[in-house]
């Protein structure tokens, strides 16, 4: 029962912070992980979607290669420009 408790208070974690408050009063190491393993991949799927993971492609690509790079970086301040 008590497990139970813990792992819904650390699923209210909302920053790293607060993650390593709560690590400091877990009783075990493999508790410990355990909640850290799940507070990564929260962040992993709430920061997960096609826009991002096309822009890490690019990012990727234009790291690479210069001419997309040109092409990118000005697609990028085309689309800050329009955002603000």
């Amino acid at each position: 029962m008590d497990k139970k408790i813990r792992t819904q208070e650390y699923l209210q974690i909302e920053n790293i912070k607060d993650l390593h408050h709560h690590r400091r009063i877990l009783s075990s190491k493999i508790d410990n992980q355990e909640i850290m393993i799940k507070y990564k991949l929260r962040n992993i799927w709430s920061n997960l979607s096609p826009s991002s993971l096309l822009n890490m492609g690019c990012s990727a690509i234009a790291a690479h290669n210069s001419s997309f790079n040109v092409f990118y970086k000005t697609f990028l301040y085309v689309k800050n420009f329009f955002k603000k």
